[in-house]
């Protein structure tokens, strides 16, 4: 009796198959280290000529956005901008701002000036806000995280502001309305 047999060997080569190994990376940077993947990214940006600062924290920035990327390059990416003068695509941004939506921006940009600044009590800020102007949470979101971030998709909009200084969000939201 054959324990083993060569019937279902093939002669051809095995395939290189780029999914999987995307699939594979982003496994393991969902288990890395926060401090491991920021010493990993910080000479990514600083390649770049980005400058990072204390804060917002790399390690910060991390926790946020390693669930959502595959890549040490994209992660670098989406840390960027949250140390460089980011001046958003002004057509991405244009179809985001609409008239309907800048009185309640600038009502949020009010309120955050004095809000505490954490994650639960800016997305209360928000919730109120889009109660307020009869909004549904996108159509505020969406803007808001153009002008953050130059992107339509990130993580929690409160979660990110929390990243920023006040400071650089009050510029940010006031820059663009």
């Amino acid at each position: 009796m054959a324990w083993f047999d060569l019937d279902h060997i093939t002669p051809s080569a095995a395939q290189f198959n780029t999914e999987k190994l995307n699939w594979l990376n982003q496994h393991y940077l969902k288990q890395a280290d926060n401090a491991r993947l920021a010493a990993l990214i910080r000479p990514r940006l600083e390649a770049r000529g980005v400058l990072v600062s204390a804060v917002p924290a790399l390690e910060a920035i991390i926790a946020l956005y390693k669930e959502r990327v595959v890549t040490l390059n994209e992660l670098a990416d989406a840390a960027e901008v949250f140390y460089i003068d980011l001046h958003p695509n002004q057509e991405l941004l244009n179809t985001q701002l609409s008239a309907e939506v800048i009185p309640a921006l600038q009502e949020l940009a009010e309120r955050l000036k004095t809000v505490a600044w954490e994650a639960g009590a800016i997305g209360a800020a928000i919730k109120e806000i889009v109660g307020k102007h009869g909004l549904k949470m996108p159509k505020l979101a969406m803007p808001l995280r153009v002008m953050l971030t130059g992107q339509t998709q990130t993580p929690s909009v409160d979660a990110v502001l929390t990243l920023f200084s006040r400071e650089v969000v009050l510029a940010r939201i006031a820059r663009h309305l």
